[in-house]
């Protein structure tokens, strides 16, 4: 819809356009290229936009009172007794559903979900029919049609979402994590629950999980010391000095417990390296290290790892901690065409909560 009053944009700027060039004609004619393409067009362009995006809101204004004249001014008690007069935003938790019928409208602001209907549900900022099944876009603004039942069905641990109209609620997981970038369709739905749900992650920010994000030798010592059981006594008692760990830093008492365990060792001259990026090679290294020097775990498993086709690119003190990851399942490979271990790739905060979950289960 939003395609179709983009023409009146163009309208007003040429409105404006000829306005200027009357203007031109009747005065001073000597005007400067700059301000004609750092100001006038500008400006021209910019009033177009809002004049196109008034229209966009009451077009959608308009059929919304229609649809819901067309349900006989019933929607809220259609839909269930619930209603909410605006657009206005609020936050909706993992597995929720909600239920909309004709008239009724949708804002989707963050988080994943998807809708599924029974006749049309309009994508009013595109102009387009949202198929029944599809995922709702940020920013986009939705109409459910005639005779149409709509469910919108929260798939992230949290979504911001504005309804206006009648609407029906159900569902919803117990724990649901905070984060808007952690959906039930992402490979690492699972362990990034696990590992909230254990104590062992927290996000980057409120909602904002970060699964791609690398993580670094610090964050991973806070981890592993939440997965030992935050033992505070070993944690107050590790004296180890680091060049590059000062004191007042956060992850200052993690990283000592951890090179005082034995879990972790430094990079030479007693630095440590704590913004360093973990590679899967080296959080192989840390898992095996953990549970061998401080669960006392025998470590006895390995497995074959010459069907790995870039094996060559991992270093040889690595390689019996790889061995044993992959003959625990706690590494897999990378690819689903052929086997690799990616050994020097940076470990994503989403594949540090899959290797910790398995370790957890397993040892």
């Amino acid at each position: 819809m939003k395609r179709l009053l983009r023409p009146v944009a163009l309208v007003l700027v040429m409105a404006l356009l000829a306005g200027g060039a009357y203007g031109l004609s009747g005065g001073d004619s000597l005007v400067s290229l700059r301000y004609l393409t750092e100001t006038f067009f500008p400006q021209a362009v910019q009033a177009g936009e809002e004049a196109a995006d008034r229209a966009l809101e009451e077009t959608y204004d308009r059929a919304r009172d229609q649809l819901a004249a067309v349900q006989g001014g019933q929607t809220g008690e259609s839909a269930g007794g619930l209603y909410s007069e605006t657009l206005q935003q609020r936050e909706w938790s993992d597995g929720q559903t909600i239920t909309l019928t004709t008239g009724a409208g949708l804002l989707m602001l963050q988080g994943t979900a998807t809708a599924t209907h029974t006749g049309a549900v309009v994508d009013v900022t595109d102009g387009t029919e949202l198929p029944s099944g599809g995922m709702l876009a940020s920013g986009h603004r939705y109409l459910v049609g005639e005779g149409t039942t709509a469910q919108i069905t929260v798939l992230s641990g949290y979504a911001t979402l504005g309804v206006q109209g009648g609407y029906a609620l159900s569902g919803g997981v117990a724990d649901p994590t905070p984060f808007f970038d952690v959906s039930r369709n992402d490979w690492f739905y699972e362990p990034v629950g696990y590992a909230y749900e254990n104590g062992l992650f927290s996000g980057l920010e409120e909602h904002r999980f970060g699964p791609n994000e690398p993580m670094t030798r610090a964050m991973l010592m806070t981890v592993l010391y939440q997965l030992a059981g935050a033992p505070e006594e070993e944690l107050n008692g590790a004296q180890v000095q680091l060049t590059d760990v000062a004191d007042g830093m956060w992850y200052a008492p993690y990283v000592r417990w951890g090179v005082a365990q034995g879990i972790a060792t430094g990079t030479g001259d007693g630095a440590f390296n704590p913004d360093g990026r973990v590679t899967r090679e080296q959080l192989a290294v840390l898992l095996y290290s953990f549970g061998a020097n401080y669960l006392g775990v025998e470590m006895s498993l390995g497995a074959d790892l010459s069907p790995y086709g870039d094996l060559e690119e991992s270093s040889t003190w690595a390689r019996q901690a790889l061995s044993w990851a992959v003959a625990e399942g706690i590494i897999s490979s990378t690819s689903g065409t052929e086997r690799l271990l990616s050994p020097q790739r940076n470990a994503s905060r989403a594949e540090v909560a899959t290797m910790l979950r398995a370790f957890a289960e397993k040892i």
